[in-house]
């Protein structure tokens, strides 16, 4: 009767672990499924590099501008779908408004000015980022 009652608990207990395991898996799972990783069109790359990574990489010294945007973390995964749409959002809306790269940095480097169709070229790139994401 004893090792009846041990069995049944050890069992009981054994149920209860693999249960809230399996259910783990599944929830860190469905996380993973709603990550997308982006990939950089080379002509958006190559803005990127010259006018922007050295403000918004992990390279970067730490401050605002890699805090508020990091384009390496949005190229690996580290934000949701959700997260990197906002993002996008916030990249078409500051530079429609000529608010990057600020202009306290062009006046110690004029070159990192972007041009019209620089501008034009990431606003297009992340618009059509947003409604990739959208839809997934």
């Amino acid at each position: 009767m004893k090792t009846k009652f041990s069995t049944s608990i050890i069992f009981f207990t054994l149920s209860i672990v693999l249960f809230s395991f399996s259910k783990n898996n599944i929830e860190s799972y469905q996380d993973i499924t709603s990550i997308h990783l982006l990939e950089i069109p080379e002509n958006v790359k190559f803005i990127l590099d010259a006018k922007c990574m050295e403000c918004h990489s992990n390279e970067s010294k730490p401050g605002k501008s890699k805090t508020k945007l990091n384009f390496d973390e949005i190229t690996d995964g580290s934000y949701s779908n959700g997260k990197m749409v906002s993002k996008f959002g916030k990249i078409v809306k500051t530079l429609g408004e000529n608010k990057m790269p600020p202009k306290k940095l062009l006046a110690k480097y004029p070159d990192k000015k972007l041009t019209t169709e620089e501008s034009k070229v990431l606003i297009d790139w992340a618009n059509n980022q947003k409604l990739i994401l959208n839809k997934e």
